[in-house]
């Protein structure tokens, strides 16, 4: 009897150990499933996850017409600073270009993509933004950038070059703020600006007098200034410019050092020069010599500090068309007109990542 007291005994705690493995299983499986529920259901509460997605550019361009300037065509390089703020928006205050400091991006001519390297990615917090501010061409002359260091909206110093064929046609976008990959799925669709004002010269003959030749010409204007972003409530462009109180002048001389002047009175003007200088035309004033064939043989004029009218239209992005008429008796007169939008003022459509004028 004890033998089989024993025996049953050893069967009964086999049975309950069995039943002590199978029942501790189960428990694991549902502390998983309940783990992955509660890590599936703060995952989806917290924040949108999502997948790591390569940042990309596309410019857009206003229009114009001649020296260094920049068309949807010819625009090949573009400098670029982006502000990454985790959880928060951009601070006037604090933010610095943390993300993308002088990031250069280009196109090669003839393409229509822009790249850069190395190549960064969207965060993948829906809750972190990268703000966009960027200029043209890339590492510009006369151009310096703030540091990487400082804080807040950036701001450009800018020098115009003394000669007209060493002048750029300077761009800077209007800001992009606090972007995410939502924004525009995954591209940076910068709006570039003319920031300089765009200064034609034409010359006229204002009587018979043949074989009048230009062999000078220069304007007087400001030497530099500063530009800086600012915030889209205040600018529909999002910048502005300043100046010391003491603004720096300079002359500023065409590249012709021999220009024919139209032949007579009827003969539609023709093109002396192309300037890109800062929008401050306060105090602006130009130099012409030229001279012509008289009775006497050969008359050399030249006139300085002529006034230039209408100095209120030099505004970023306005052309500013000069019509210098040239009479050997009265000496010049100066006509002038004025279009806020360069080229023909219209608009091409933005293809892909192409660049659209404006």
């Amino acid at each position: 009897m004890n033998l089989l007291f024993r025996a049953h005994d050893q069967e009964s705690k086999s049975k309950d150990m069995k039943g002590i493995k199978l029942s501790t299983f189960a428990t694991r499986c549902v502390l998983l499933t309940t783990c992955y529920a509660l890590l599936t259901a703060c995952s989806q509460t917290d924040e949108t996850e999502v997948l790591s997605v390569s940042i990309g550019f596309v410019p857009t361009v206003e229009a114009q017409t001649r020296g260094t300037e920049f068309t949807k065509d010819n625009l090949t390089s573009l400098g670029v600073l982006a502000y990454l703020t985790q959880g928060n928006s951009f601070n006037a205050l604090s933010s610095t270009p943390n993300f993308m400091y002088n990031q250069e991006v280009t196109k090669a001519t003839g393409a229509s993509t822009w790249e850069y390297t190395p190549t960064k990615s969207w965060p993948t917090n829906s809750n972190d933004k990268i703000t966009f501010f960027a200029y043209a061409p890339h590492n510009a002359k006369g151009l310096t950038l703030p540091a990487a260091t400082d804080r807040g909206y950036p701001s450009f110093t800018y020098q115009v070059q003394v000669a007209e064929a060493a002048q750029i046609d300077l761009l800077v976008c209007t800001p992009l703020m606090n972007q995410t990959y939502a924004t525009n799925n995954g591209k940076v669709k910068f709006v570039m600006n003319h920031a300089l004002t765009k200064i034609a010269i034409y010359v006229k003959n204002n009587d018979n007098v043949l074989e009048k030749t230009i062999t000078a010409f220069s304007i007087r204007g400001v030497k530099s200034g500063t530009l800086t972003f600012q915030s889209l409530d205040t600018d529909s462009k999002g910048f502005e410019w300043n100046y010391p109180s003491s603004v720096p002048m300079e002359t500023f001389t065409t590249t012709i050092t021999n220009f024919s002047v139209p032949i007579n009175s009827a003969t539609e003007k023709k093109l002396l020069s192309t300037f890109f200088l800062l929008p401050n035309g306060s105090g602006n004033t130009f130099n012409i010599t030229y001279k012509y064939t008289g009775a006497n043989g050969t008359e050399t004029i030249v006139l300085n500090n002529q006034p230039l009218p209408s100095s209120d239209k030099w505004k970023p992005g306005t052309l500013v068309n000069y019509i210098i008429s040239i009479d050997t008796k009265s000496g010049v007169s100066v006509t002038v007109n004025s279009n806020p939008a360069w080229g023909n003022g219209g608009a091409e459509t933005v293809d892909g990542s192409d660049i659209e004028t404006r």
